[in-house]
C-alpha cells in the first residue's frame, strides 16, 4: 500500500507527495533530496528517518547514499542498480535485502 506523507517547501507550505510518485531518495549532506516522476525536493532529515516512514514493500536501500522506489527499478546486476539515467552501486550490506524485495527469473 502506497501512502501519502507531506513535504514542507520553502516557502512553509507542506505540499502532499504519494509514495508512489517517489522514484529515489538521495542523501545530500545532512538533507535528503526526494526524487518524484515530475519534482525534486529537499529536506532536512536522513535516509534512515524516511525509509523508517515509507512503505517498506515499496522502497528498498541500495548503499549508503540512495534508497530507490522498487517500481522504477529498470534493471539490476549482482553490483549495480539502474534507475532513471542513474547507475547506482549495490552495496554489500544493502544486496541482500534488495534481493528478497524482487522476484526473478531464471
Amino acid at each position: 500500500m502506497h501512502e501519502d506523507i507531506f513535504i514542507r517547501k520553502t516557502n512553509g507550505v507542506f505540499t502532499k507527495v504519494n509514495s508512489r510518485d517517489m522514484v529515489l531518495l538521495e542523501a545530500c549532506g545532512g538533507c535528503v533530496r526526494i526524487v518524484t516522476s515530475s519534482v525534486a525536493y529537499l529536506v532536512n532529515s536522513t535516509l534512515a528517518q524516511l525509509a523508517e516512514i515509507l512503505p517498506a514493500a515499496h522502497f528498498c536501500r541500495v548503499n549508503r547514499s540512495y534508497v530507490v522506489g522498487m517500481d522504477y527499478v529498470k534493471e539490476f546486476s549482482m553490483e549495480t542498480v539502474f534507475i532513471l539515467d542513474k547507475e547506482l552501486a549495490l552495496g554489500k550490506t544493502y544486496a541482500p535485502h534488495f534481493f528478497e524485495s524482487v522476484k526473478v527469473i531464471l
